[in-house]
């Protein structure tokens, strides 16, 4: 375990990696816009406002962001499902860059600060999709099951910090058979939700575990120019431990 000094070395390491994402971020703002240059949802305007720590913005631009599910989202939005529902929307990033790759599909984007609530539905408009993508407050597992019960096909995309167990419980998978679920799992909050909703998913879903991966700057032709360290750090998402997500289709 780390000493006291070792913690106070780290935080400070910590302070200065993020000012200098920072600032690198505004570099990469000022010089490519907010537009999302890669990825499955390239072209999509994002908001300078942040609503969670910095937005994850300079990798959001990048194309890098949760790079580990693109494919996931490339064969998810195949499936062409008319709702999408996005819990723990944060800006809207997953919920406005699927209404423009779904122009026939409604999406719900559910998060409990009013901030993201706010940037989201301002983002939504901006990116002409305004009418179709619903911006709410809390949701719970019987939202869930009311808002999907009619529709043909549903995509679950869910980031919630730790309240996926309970809204992912068997009681309320087995009333979404026919949804697609991709939701990050919070292990480190609670080590059993992983295993718990992966357990629930089962019966219904074909179900896999994608896990974090680090992610290599050099990929990113714009940041060729910097060093290893920045490089590294710009598309970092500083998580706090190795993350994962469970993705489930619908059988």
């Amino acid at each position: 375990m780390p000493t006291a000094s070792e913690n106070v070395l780290g935080n400070i390491l910590y302070v200065a990696a993020r000012e200098r994402v920072a600032m690198y971020t505004r570099q990469i703002v000022e010089g490519l816009g907010t537009g999302v240059r890669g990825g499955p949802f390239e072209g999509t305007k994002l908001p300078e406002g942040a609503s969670w720590g910095d937005g994850d913005l300079a990798p959001k631009i990048l194309g890098a962001y949760e790079a580990e599910l693109h494919a996931h989202i490339a064969k998810a939005v195949s499936r062409q499902p008319d709702v999408v529902v996005n819990v723990g929307c944060a800006e809207g990033y997953y919920a406005i860059g699927l209404a423009r790759l779904l122009p026939a599909a409604t999406v719900y984007a559910y998060d409990l600060s009013e901030d993201a609530q706010r940037v989201c539905a301002a983002s939504a408009a901006e990116n002409g999709v305004g009418d179709r993508v619903m911006v709410k407050g809390a949701c719970t597992a019987d939202e869930l099951v009311r808002i999907t019960k009619d529709a043909r096909h549903t995509l679950i995309v869910m980031d919630c910090e730790g309240a996926e167990r309970e809204l992912l419980s068997d009681a309320a998978v087995a009333k979404l058979g026919r949804c697609d679920v991709i939701v990050e799992c919070h292990d480190f909050m609670d080590p059993t939700i992983t295993p718990t909703i992966m357990m629930a998913l089962s019966a219904t879903h074909r179900v896999e575990n994608v896990t974090e991966v680090a992610k290599d700057g050099a990929d990113y032709p714009v940041l060729r120019s910097l060093n290893s360290l920045d490089r590294a750090l710009i598309v970092n998402e500083f998580r706090p431990t190795i993350m994962n997500w469970l993705v489930g289709w619908a059988k």
